[in-house]
């Protein structure tokens, strides 16, 4: 294995550089969590990641894999950044790839953990094993007969068993009803799991990124605490500060989130002779606003957004397209996109546009999501 060729008195010195710099960014702050990352050998749980390369538009590419025989691999690993370690194609997109599973910045992994006030004493449930790094933290830290940890992709969450019991470790990998004082996902959802709600015991708090699938521009962290009948939750959201890769919904596909209907070459160019234009009421930069780009996706549930370059793209599964850009709107489709946006926007105001850490969560066991505004 790539662990063999590392020498182990280098990467402790390099570990205890990451944890310097992650410190100096204020996180750490427990001497028993620093001491988790510290002596917790990330290498082991990432023998390899994908070297990306990023064209003049901003897309990123795969242009390679690093791994211990790779001179930039230890200086990537002990550094605070995240390490892409799989992609997968989007259903019915032969040849496209997206990325389906990482090993995140630990100063993240510290953030999140610190958040939830994580000691021992505690169960903590892990959704999303991804490499196991985490997990060998929380292990670390708890002892690993307190720690379970799930993930959908059964290839990622052997290889991370392994990985875990290299070191010793032997965390449980079956979620127990009522078992857990924490819940912590290293993924983002669009709807809390209403098995979330089921595995916590009342008063458990979980902590997990709020996101439309498979966009980084919106969303932000939710913090609940589990009511003390164990029947939902409640919470409130955080203002931005990192961000994780969504959920997958089946273990053989990454899910883009657009959810576009299949078109055939001639298919598109009819479509794009029936574009429609109008004046704007509202600009596109409206949804620069973190809060309203939230609170706009909450309100269109259906409709897919992306921005870039002060343009914003948005479709819908029944085909439905918009592309707003200056003070025109291009529309394809029976639905004006845009409209929504404009309606939810004249809504947003007369709330008053509060701040998102004003808003209330409220979780359902039967799978229900609801975020409320003030007033």
């Amino acid at each position: 294995m790539t662990t063999n060729r590392i020498d182990p008195r280098g990467w402790r010195c390099r570990a205890a550089e990451m944890v310097a710099s992650v410190k100096e960014k204020g996180y750490l702050g427990d001497p028993r969590l620093e001491a988790a990352f510290a002596q917790t050998p990330r290498h082991h749980f990432v023998p390899e990641f994908l070297r990306l390369d990023v064209d003049p538009e901003g897309a990123a590419q795969v242009v390679g894999v690093v791994d211990g025989t790779s001179p930039e691999y230890l200086d990537a690993l002990y550094s605070d950044q995240a390490l892409m370690t799989q992609t997968k194609p989007v259903r019915g997109q032969p040849g496209s790839f997206v990325w389906s599973s990482s090993s995140s910045m630990p100063s993240v992994m510290a953030d999140m953990i610190e958040e939830l006030d994580v000691h021992p004493g505690l169960r903590v449930l892990e959704s999303g094993t991804g490499t196991g790094y985490n997990a060998a933290i929380l292990c670390h830290l708890l002892g690993d007969a307190a720690v379970t940890t799930i993930e959908i992709d059964q290839e990622l969450l052997y290889a991370a068993i392994d990985r875990l019991a290299g070191v010793g470790y032997h965390p449980s990998t079956e979620p127990a009803p009522r078992g857990y004082d924490r819940i912590l996902a290293t993924h983002a959802v669009d709807q809390v799991p209403p098995d979330w709600i089921t595995w916590a015991r009342p008063g458990a708090i979980i902590l997990t990124d709020l996101r439309p699938p498979s966009n980084t521009q919106v969303g932000a962290w939710l913090k609940l605490v589990v009511d003390a009948d164990g029947r939902g939750a409640t919470g409130r959201l955080m203002p931005p500060r990192g961000y994780f890769m969504s959920a997958r919904r089946v273990p053989e596909f990454a899910d883009d989130g657009q959810n576009l209907p299949e078109l055939t070459i001639e298919e598109h160019q009819h479509r794009a002779g029936l574009i429609e234009r109008r004046d704007v009421r509202v600009p596109p930069d409206v949804l620069d606003d973190a809060a309203f780009a939230l609170y706009s996706w909450r309100r269109n549930l259906d409709i897919w957004s992306w921005r870039q370059d002060g343009e914003v793209t948005l479709s819908a599964a029944d085909g439905s397209w918009a592309q707003v850009g200056g003070d025109t709107v291009s529309l394809i489709g029976d639905r004006d996109l845009w409209a929504d946006v404009e309606h939810t926007y004249a809504d947003w105001r007369a709330f008053g546009q509060p701040p998102i850490t004003d808003w209330t969560v409220r979780v359902t066991s039967d799978g229900s999501t609801e975020v409320v505004l003030p007033g």
